[in-house]
C-alpha cells in the first residue's frame, strides 16, 4: 500500500522536521512547529500532502539508495512544502498575512536548502533541476489568472507544485539514473494535475469568491462559452448537479491514469496513489449521479432515502 507501509518512516521524518524547526530562531520556533502540525499525516483532521513526503519512498522501492538519504530528501521536502504554502498564502491573501509569515518562510527555506546542500555540492546537476522547477513554479503562480491553463496548457497547473519533483532529481542522480528523470517528471506532473483537480472541486466556492484560478470553474466557463466573465454559483451548480459536468471532469483524470500506465509497472506505488485519486473523483460523481437519479424519480423518494441514510 502506498501509505500504510511507510507510516513508521513518516513518524521518523516528521520528528526530524520538528527537531529542525525547534532549533531555529527563538521567536519563530513555536509558530514553525504549529504550522508543521497542520500537515502531520499521522494525525486526524490535518491537511494531507502525501506525494510531497512519500514520493522519495515510492521511488526508493524501485531504485534503492541509502535509507538515510531517503529520509533526508523527504525531510527537505517537508521544509519545501511549508515554505511554498507560506508563500502561496501570502500571494493569495496579502491583507491577512502577519509580519511573521515571510521571515518564517525564509528561515524554513534556509533549512530546505541546507539539507539538499548536504547531499549535493554546488557543482551537482541537482541545482540545475532546482532552478528548472523553481522557474516552473514561478511562471505557474504568476500567470494562472491571465491564461486559462486547464484549457490551453494543463501542465502549468501541475507546476504550482513543481518543487515536489526535486525528489525525482535527487533519487535519480544519487542512483546514477539521470536519463530517467524526464519520464518521471512527466508522470509526477500528471499526478499533481489530478491532485489539483480534486482540490479545485473541494474549493470552487472559495476560489470563486476570492477570484483564484480553478480547474472546475474553467471547465464550466468553457462549456458555457463565457469569454468575458466567470460562471456564477447558480451556473456552476447547474453544470455539476444537472448537466453532469463532473463526469467529464473525472474522465480527464482517468485519461491521466491511462497515460501513467506506461510507468505503472516501473513505479507501482505512484500509479496506485493516482488510482486512489481517481477513485475519489469517481465516488463524488457516483454520489451526485445517485442523488440526481433519486430526484428525477421524485422528491419524496429522495427525502425518504436521505432520512434512511441518516438513521444508519
Amino acid at each position: 500500500m502506498w501509505l500504510t507501509r511507510f507510516e513508521e518512516d513518516l513518524g521518523l521524518i516528521f520528528a526530524r522536521a520538528e527537531s529542525i524547526l525547534a532549533a531555529i530562531a527563538e521567536e519563530f520556533g513555536s509558530p514553525a512547529l504549529n504550522y508543521l502540525d497542520k500537515f502531520h499525516p499521522l494525525k486526524e483532521h490535518r491537511s494531507k500532502n502525501y506525494i510531497c513526503y512519500l514520493l522519495p519512498y515510492w521511488l526508493n522501492e524501485e531504485i534503492p539508495i541509502d535509507s538515510d538519504r531517503v529520509h533526508q530528501i523527504s525531510t527537505a521536502n517537508i521544509m519545501g512544502m511549508l515554505y511554498y504554502h507560506l508563500i502561496d498564502e501570502t500571494m493569495d491573501n496579502p491583507s491577512l498575512v502577519s509580519r511573521l509569515q515571510l521571515p518564517l518562510a525564509q528561515l524554513i527555506h534556509s533549512e530546505f536548502i541546507k539539507i539538499y546542500s548536504e547531499l549535493f555540492p554546488s557543482s551537482s546537476a541537482f541545482w540545475t533541476y532546482y532552478d528548472k522547477y523553481i522557474g516552473e513554479w514561478a511562471v505557474a503562480v504568476t500567470y494562472e489568472n491571465e491564461q486559462d491553463y486547464f484549457q490551453v496548457n494543463p501542465v502549468r497547473i501541475a507546476h504550482r507544485a513543481a518543487p515536489v519533483k526535486l525528489s525525482v532529481a535527487a533519487i535519480m542522480l544519487l542512483s546514477g539514473q539521470e536519463t530517467r528523470i524526464p519520464q518521471m517528471e512527466e508522470a509526477v506532473d500528471l499526478v499533481l494535475l489530478t491532485m489539483q483537480m480534486i482540490d479545485d472541486w473541494q474549493d470552487w466556492e472559495k476560489d470563486l469568491i476570492e477570484g483564484s484560478y480553478n480547474c472546475l470553474l474553467s471547465m464550466v466557463q468553457a462549456d458555457l462559452h463565457l469569454s468575458d466573465r466567470r460562471p456564477n454559483v447558480e451556473e456552476i451548480k447547474q453544470a455539476v448537479y444537472v448537466e453532469g459536468c463532473l463526469i467529464r471532469y473525472s474522465e480527464r483524470a482517468e485519461k491521466h491514469h491511462h497515460s501513467l500506465s506506461q510507468i505503472g509497472s516501473s513505479f507501482p506505488l505512484l500509479y496506485d496513489f493516482h488510482a486512489y485519486l481517481c477513485g475519489q473523483l469517481k465516488e463524488i460523481v457516483q454520489q451526485i449521479e445517485a442523488d440526481r437519479s433519486l430526484l428525477q424519480r421524485g422528491g419524496l423518494e429522495f427525502l425518504l432515502s436521505r432520512q434512511l441514510m441518516r438513521g444508519k
